[in-house]
């Protein structure tokens, strides 16, 4: 069963979450691609069972001005 991450950033342009698939290269089961992420950068989130529930929880995000899904979902 594929689970599902976001990544919440707030530095490189627009604060925005990105849905992924956990077995994406980018995520990687939500540690990314280069083995973590910066907290001063943004966070990963999940891991959620559902597309529908990481849906829900990337649009309950504080502040968030773009919601995607990456192009693996």
């Amino acid at each position: 069963m594929e689970n599902f991450h976001i990544y919440e950033n707030w530095q490189a342009g627009p604060h925005k979450a990105v849905i992924h698939k956990s077995s994406c290269g980018h995520c990687k089961d939500g540690h990314g691609s280069a083995g973590g992420s910066h907290p001063k950068h943004g966070r990963w989130l999940g891991p959620y069972p559902t597309l529908d529930v990481a849906e829900g929880v990337s649009a309950r995000l504080p502040r968030v001005v773009v919601r995607i899904k990456h192009r693996c979902v």
